[in-house]
């Protein structure tokens, strides 16, 4: 009973991936289309099946990023990310790996295991009413800050942390 529970979890678990890509801004932006083009029909090619996708936005990097293109060494402060979710099916992970890997035009990525739901998390919006309420609880709460009176004397403290430090 337990390896068909197994054998089970293996087919149902570890084919969905998202992969988060950093896109270098030597990229025309009339050519950004077809870098994330590329991206899906590899992945179509080898048999996996897009799920959802943001397309690449222009983002700064919280630090520069080193990349050969071209045979030099560049360092890029911003770059286009997106993702994509996909369902790998058959596809071998380590043929997607290096297809990211060898790609000139990816600055950097990251490929994760992940399910297939959607896992994000929309806040939710809360009415001119409710935001009103919560600024009134807000203010009742508010606790009014007096100053503490220490029953000992600066000269009596003084000389008792002198006399602990002394010991």
């Amino acid at each position: 009973m337990e390896k068909k529970d197994e054998n089970i979890k293996k087919e149902n678990f570890g084919k969905i991936y998202e992969v988060g890509y950093h896109i270098i801004p030597a990229v025309a932006i009339e050519n950004l289309a077809n870098e994330v083009d590329n991206i899906k029909n590899f992945l179509a090619k080898e048999g996996a099946t897009i799920i959802s996708e943001d397309f690449p936005k222009l983002r700064n990097l919280a630090y520069t990023m080193p990349k050969v293109v071209g045979g030099m060494r560049r360092k890029f402060d911003t770059a286009y990310f997106g993702w994509i979710k996909f369902d790998a099916g058959e596809t071998p992970i380590a043929k997607i790996k290096k297809f990211f890997d060898e790609n000139e035009s990816i600055l950097r990525y990251i490929l994760i295991n992940t399910v297939r739901e959607s896992t994000i998390f929309f806040a939710k919006t809360a009415d001119i009413q409710d935001k009103n309420e919560v600024e009134e609880t807000n203010k009742e709460q508010k606790i009014e800050t007096k100053e503490i009176k220490s029953p000992i004397s600066e000269e009596d403290l003084d000389k008792t942390i002198n006399k602990l430090i002394i010991e």
